[in-house]
């Protein structure tokens, strides 16, 4: 119950954050804010998850990327963006498109640590509310888990510091705050300190990572913007803020890193 009561009430505590955006019904969809790619990519990727994890673990990715495009928009219109929209784009750089250009560095680190940020309580609320039915709906309270450990698995993936992952552009932001022409540099070496841990570890699913990250850096490597960094002040927190998030997801997410288990 002790559980049940404080997810209660970092839920509370992420609606207060959110209450300007939610008084001004900003999460309304439309169907005209409805990006084809989105659609088309979400619908793949459910599907793939249903056949690999089951129908429940499916839904509850969905549920989970739709929480998390939300937290984007809040996160826009938190730092002002009205024009923003809905959109469930499930690729990296996606939940930019939704709006305009922050103007600085820090709107940019908020917009990308806004998603995961926001669907951090839902989260923990599963897990509480799993627990309490274990009993009285067993087949109610494994829905709830589902979807707790996906949410755990798609945030704790999209926050690992790769670019172009939510986490390695959050970590670039950091890094440029401080060493404005190392971002590319950096990135390569995160890259492969990822393919290093998963041969240390034994994990293709973190090998398959570190490998599209690296791709991605021979494809399109990081690019510096011409705005304001994060202030020394401002790196502090940030790097406090996003440490602990991906540690909140990882409790939750690391058994993603066991999916594929290594053929050798």
């Amino acid at each position: 119950m002790t559980f049940l009561v404080l997810s209660i009430l970092l839920v509370a505590a992420t609606l207060w954050v959110a209450r300007p955006v939610l008084a001004g019904g900003g999460l309304r969809l439309t169907f005209e804010n409805v990006d084809g790619r989105g659609v088309l990519g979400t619908f793949a990727a459910v599907s793939a998850a249903a056949l690999v994890l089951g129908l429940e673990f499916a839904v509850g990715l969905l549920v989970a990327a739709l929480v998390k495009s939300a937290g984007h928009l809040v996160g826009h219109r938190l730092v002002g963006d009205e024009a923003a929209d809905f959109r469930l784009v499930p690729f990296p750089g996606g939940p930019e498109a939704a709006g305009t250009a922050p103007r600085d560095d820090l709107g940019a680190f908020f917009i990308l640590l806004m998603g995961p940020g926001l669907g951090l309580a839902p989260m923990v609320a599963a897990f509480a509310l799993g627990h309490v039915f274990a009993e009285s709906a067993p087949n109610l309270a494994e829905a709830f888990r589902a979807y707790a450990l996906a949410a755990g698995a798609l945030n704790f993936v999209s926050l690992l510091p790769l670019w172009p992952l939510a986490g390695g552009r959050l970590v670039q932001l950091i890094i440029e705050a401080r060493f404005e022409r190392v971002s590319g540099l950096a990135a390569a070496a995160l890259a492969a300190m990822f393919v290093g841990m998963s041969l240390t570890m034994q994990s293709l699913m973190l090998f398959l990572i570190g490998l599209v990250a690296a791709l991605a850096l021979i494809v399109r490597p990081p690019q510096s913007t011409p705005r304001p960094c994060l202030t020394r002040t401002e790196t502090r927190i940030g790097f406090l803020a996003y440490f602990a998030t991906l540690a909140a997801y990882f409790t939750a997410g690391w058994w993603v890193l066991t999916l594929l288990p290594p053929t050798l």
